[in-house]
């Protein structure tokens, strides 16, 4: 299966900056450049001696109304001061919303994520008990939250927040927060420590801060959560995440989050809440703190019923017109506590971030263009390093050094200092990702982007993977944004060289369905590896020679196989990869076997094939894949 990835991707640069510092008070009003300091001496003696003449009731007025304007003129200029310093300080008002977060961190939010933020701040506000984010999964619910916090806990405006997750993203939330807003005291109350949990609980509870818990911890503990010092402690902000968790009015979970005290409540959730009314009525039920939408009683009589029988094949015409009129009011009642974008809805935002790097596809142009890549077509002088370069930029641009990252807009220069020694900048920039969000990670790339999507589907339909890259350092790129998003991963590469290690993961994966993908290089994929578990397998880097690939993918066919085996082949389109993939498909093997060169094998290119590799063609459209999907047609 030939997987075209489109190349027009462009990326958030998602670099941790620092906590705000405390925005400096404004300096003390005084005159400004070219201002005259207010007077007020005594009249002195004019020459000669003799005392000025007395002024009229109209020359003090007037003298009066001088230095009136002149205060006016002072004050003025220390308010247009204060406001240069605050700017120069960094921060911003999130899209005119009245809040101010650091300025590098607005700079690092996409459109759609300043705007959710904003939609957070109006909420409070606008003085309502809570709202829902729904937004997609991936379109950055954690730093929404994140930045609308670090906003509000500059401006003093809360104190105390308590925030809800499964258990398996306490630890991702942890580093979201250490990433973006290292200055704010977030602590957990999670772990078998109880003293260390009390500990923490008390520290936020009688200072400020954020705990972390999950929704297991709150069932068991949810009367410490809501007392401190045997007396009801009321949160400034709870704050679930999935919080379709408590879409059943009556399970545990959902009666305990209620019985935790807050003055304001949110919920994140992926899932859009509108289609299911009766979750919909538990979800804003607990956000609007029963303020909206009413009693379940009421909430199923008024609204639940007309709008389910409308949907009904056998509704008649006035049901469906009462079922129609009733949702679009319902629609208008919940619309000031409710946000969902999809990814079709912010496609085209992306790409008016001011600090965006370049997409891919002009990475690959500025490279082409260089001196010495159009030298190669000039000499004899093998062009395999060149190749190789352009090979990197298909499959990742963090796979070159991390001193050409910074060149291509993808890395800053003081992270690429933080090496030691002149070998820094020879490093990998898949050395350099731990600053970054896996969302940043897989924008940077149309393959990764194409990858991970891949993969969360096979993981909801019950597939397990294997996925084999020819690097290292891809495959810890492919490792970093997998385990942000909660996959439990096995692996094996070059660098577990002992067999009875080696089967030992082997035998875990095969064993355990809670692995759902297991990342390979191809070399150690190709010898003596059984993984039949795995009915799904992506080659992520297809190899120069076939017969590599090939063995790779024998793993999973091997016997005692009882499910069909599809293979994605990740090419990017109109690339050297797609030209040499047509080429070992519709001409001959790359590498001939009988002289066994494995190390030049574009030796046997001759000009005119050497000139197309160097070319970028459509990158919209495969002409390999059309081609393919015609003979397959016959």
């Amino acid at each position: 299966t030939l997987c075209a990835a489109a190349k027009e991707t462009t990326a958030a640069t998602d670099c941790s900056p620092p906590h705000p510092p405390a925005r400096p008070l404004p300096p003390s009003p005084g005159p400004g450049p070219g201002q005259v300091p207010l007077d007020t001496r005594r009249p002195q003696a004019a020459a000669g001696g003799s005392m000025a003449a007395p002024r009229s009731p109209g020359d003090f007025a007037e003298k009066l109304q001088g230095r009136i304007q002149r205060v006016e003129e002072v004050l003025a200029a220390a308010a247009e001061q204060e406001e240069e310093e605050e700017e120069e300080e960094g921060f911003v008002d999130v899209c005119g919303s009245g809040l101010l977060i650091y300025g590098e961190m607005h700079g690092k939010l996409f459109q759609h994520q300043r705007e959710g933020v904003a939609f957070l701040y109006r909420l409070h506000r606008e003085g309502r008990p809570g709202g829902i984010l729904a937004d997609d999964m991936g379109l950055g619910k954690t730093i929404q939250v994140i930045a609308f916090l670090s906003g509000m806990f500059d401006a003093e405006l809360i104190q105390h927040v308590l925030l809800v997750m499964p258990t398996t993203l306490v630890s991702s939330w942890l580093a979201e927060f250490a990433r973006w807003t290292p200055g704010l005291r977030v602590k957990e109350f999670h772990g078998t420590s109880k003293t260390e949990r009390t500990r923490n609980l008390e520290r936020v509870q009688r200072k400020d801060g954020i705990i972390i818990t999950s929704y297991q911890m709150l069932v068991n503990n949810w009367k410490q959560l809501a007392t401190s010092h045997e007396q009801e402690f009321v949160w400034d902000y709870v704050i679930l995440d999935e919080a379709h968790k408590i879409k059943c009015p009556s399970n545990k979970t959902t009666k305990c989050v209620h019985a935790i005290p807050a003055k304001h409540r949110l919920l994140l959730t992926g899932t859009p809440v509108q289609n299911n009314l009766r979750e919909m009525w538990s979800l804003f039920d607990f956000a609007c703190q029963g303020s909206l939408l009413g009693t379940a009683k009421t909430f199923k009589m008024e609204y639940e019923n007309p709008i389910t029988r409308a949907r009904e094949k056998d509704a008649t015409l006035g049901e469906k017109a009462l079922g129609l009129k009733i949702s679009e009011n319902l629609m208008t009642i919940i619309k000031p506590y409710f946000l969902r974008r999809t990814k079709e809805d912010i496609k085209n935002n992306h790409t008016d971030k001011p600090d965006a790097p370049l997409p891919e596809n002009k990475i690959y142009r500025n490279f082409l263009s260089l001196d010495h890549v159009k030298e190669v077509l000039m000499t004899t002088r093998s062009p395999l390093a060149e190749l190789t370069v352009l090979k990197k930029l298909c499959d990742h641009p963090r796979l070159l050094p991390a001193r050409a990252c910074v060149q291509l807009g993808l890395e800053e220069q003081e992270h690429s200092e933080q090496g030691h020694g002149s070998e820094a900048g020879m490093l990998s920039g898949a050395n350099e990702i731990d600053h970054l969000s896996d969302e940043t990670v897989i924008q940077e790339s149309g393959k990764m982007l194409f990858l991970v999507g891949l993969l969360e589907r096979l993981r909801e339909e019950g597939h397990r993977t294997l996925v084999f890259s020819q690097s290292r350092k891809m495959l810890d790129i492919i490792e970093h944004v997998l385990s942000c998003r909660q996959f439990k991963i096995m692996r094996i590469d070059g660098t577990i060289a002992h067999l009875t290690e080696r089967e030992k993961r082997i035998n875990a994966f095969q064993s355990n369905k809670d692995y759902s993908v297991f990342l390979l290089t191809t070399q150690v994929g190709g010898v003596g590896i059984t993984l039949t578990a795995a009915s799904r397998v992506v080659i992520f880097d297809p190899s120069w020679n076939p017969a590599t690939d090939a063995q790779a993918v024998d793993r999973a066919y091997r016997i005692g196989q009882k499910e069909n085996v599809v293979i994605y082949r990740l090419i990017t389109c109109g690339t050297v990869e797609e030209k040499i993939y047509r080429r070992q498909v519709f001409k001959d093997s790359l590498i001939r076997q009988t002289t066994g060169d494995k190390k030049n094998p574009f030796r046997y290119f001759s000009k005119q094939e050497l000139r197309e590799l160097f070319t970028l063609e459509d990158t919209r459209t495969s002409a390999t894949q059309i081609q393919l999907q015609s003979l397959n047609e016959i």
